[in-house]
């Protein structure tokens, strides 16, 4: 199929890509894809893929994803030079006249849409007057939120579980996570993770981590998988997972193809209490990842989440 883009780039405020590159990439991107047989048909061209700049003024968090399925289950095909730092954590709503957002919140909370630009409530059913937070003390626990007055319903967040695709030999990607993700079971039960991290170790330091970037993997442990396998973005106790990823080697010859796997975690989903009955008459579930909702990202008010290109399927 033809590779020439139909779509229209209008590079974000701030930017320093020019419209070429930005296609260019978009193209690099649909031809990895390609040889990934889960990825575009063969009557699909490069306006399948999604391209997002999460920080403008840094080139090297330009992003190409794949979108196949977004519902409960989210199944993605991602190329970024560098993923940028962030974690997906559940939101509460709560009815404003209890809790009017910013400074007035649960205690232990965040005002989501204070902290994140581009923040948006899941479907239009959810009022955007309402106020919607995300646990920022650990000690604040979730069934704590649902007794609290005003509690209206809950978003969950996803787990995510990593392919990595590419060879090394070719791309070699070092992903950053929270340590926490090592205690939950799925990660236990890989062995070859403990290789991994000391391959990540070992070579961390070997990836250039582009200007504006500082300190955006310090204190996560760096893992450096080999192809097909992978590593699962959780924690046992439904919290935030923070994590990245750097695919900018001196060595690579080409930009590596990740596979993510997301699902909302049902043992949250059937815990949780009913929606408040008056104020949440005609709400409708939050489905697919709601990336739009429930993520959080290290730099959260610099972070455009708004895609430049929308593809096939909204992510």
């Amino acid at each position: 199929m033809q590779k020439r883009l139909a779509r229209e780039i209008v590079p974000p405020k701030g930017s320093t890509m020019t419209v070429e590159q930005y296609s260019e990439f978009l193209a690099e991107a649909f031809t990895l894809m390609q040889r990934c047989p889960q990825y575009a048909s063969a009557e699909e061209d490069v306006d399948c893929l999604e391209l997002a700049h999460l920080l403008p003024a840094v080139p090297e968090t330009v992003l190409a994803v794949y979108l196949g399925i977004n519902d409960a289950v989210c199944n993605k095909g991602l190329v970024a030079p560098f993923l940028v730092r962030h974690g997906h954590n559940n939101v509460f709503v709560f009815d404003p006249d209890v809790y009017s957002g910013d400074d007035g919140v649960p205690s232990g909370t965040i005002d989501a849409s204070a902290v994140l630009s581009g923040f948006e409530p899941p479907n239009e059913t959810w009022n955007p007057g309402w106020t919607y937070v995300m646990i920022e003390d650990p000690l604040r626990s979730f069934e704590s939120l649902w007794r609290e007055r005003g509690y209206i319903d809950m978003i969950p967040a996803k787990f995510e579980d990593f392919t990595m695709l590419s060879d090394p030999e070719t791309s070699r990607v070092c992903f950053f996570i929270d340590r926490k993700a090592f205690d939950h079971p799925v990660n236990q039960g890989r062995e070859y993770l403990k290789a991994a991290i000391k391959r990540g170790e070992r070579t961390a330091g070997e990836y250039a981590l582009p200007k504006g970037l500082e300190g955006e993997v310090d204190g996560l442990v760096p893992v450096a998988l080999d192809r097909g396998q992978k590593l699962y973005v959780a924690t046992r106790d439904f919290g935030p997972c923070e994590h990245a990823w750097n695919n900018i080697h001196p060595e690579n010859k080409e930009w590596a193809v990740v596979n993510e796997n997301s699902a909302i975690p049902l043992d949250l989903v059937v815990a949780k209490p009913p929606a408040n009955p008056r104020l949440a008459k005609g709400l409708r579930s939050a489905l697919g990842s709601a990336d739009m909702t429930t993520d959080w990202f290290h730099r959260g008010r610099e972070v455009v989440r708004t895609p430049l290109l929308q593809g096939l399927i909204k992510g």
